[in-house]
């Protein structure tokens, strides 16, 4: 995050990122935190994850800095969309050849060959990876 951070503020004089997107299974509020302090003055972080516990409420963030700069914090549970209409939209748009999703594919895994494709997942050598009933 540090890293994004430095970038985006290389590229805009200072300044922040428009938007942030936490995109990570297990959210915690230091990294909600560190979204925040990532975007510009009236800036918007998302957050796509839950916290692993619950009960898990606590987000450091200082009141006074999201006022001031006018920060937006914003939920997002499936890109605001409905699926049940979506996803038959684009499995249409895929079926006419209009949504190329087949070049997005790192790695075919089988079922013989599914623990590899774990381990390739943590291991940060495949990133979408698939796995492929009956070939």
């Amino acid at each position: 995050m540090e890293e994004a951070t430095d970038i985006a503020r290389s590229f805009t004089n200072g300044q922040g990122a428009d938007s942030c997107i936490i995109c990570v299974g297990v959210t915690t509020g230091e990294q909600v935190a560190q979204g925040v302090d990532s975007i510009r003055k009236a800036g918007t972080c998302v957050l796509t994850g839950l916290p692993a516990a619950i009960d898990d409420v606590a987000i450091p963030i200082s009141i006074r800095h999201v006022v001031l700069f006018q920060k937006r914090l914003q939920g997002s549970l499936f890109g605001a969309s409905s699926p049940s209409k979506e996803i038959p939209a684009l499995l249409e748009l895929y079926r006419h050849g209009r949504l190329k999703l087949d070049e997005l594919i790192t790695r075919r895994y089988t079922l013989d060959t599914l623990n590899e494709g774990f381990e390739d997942m943590r291991s940060g050598r495949n990133l979408r990876g698939i796995i492929s009933y009956g070939e």
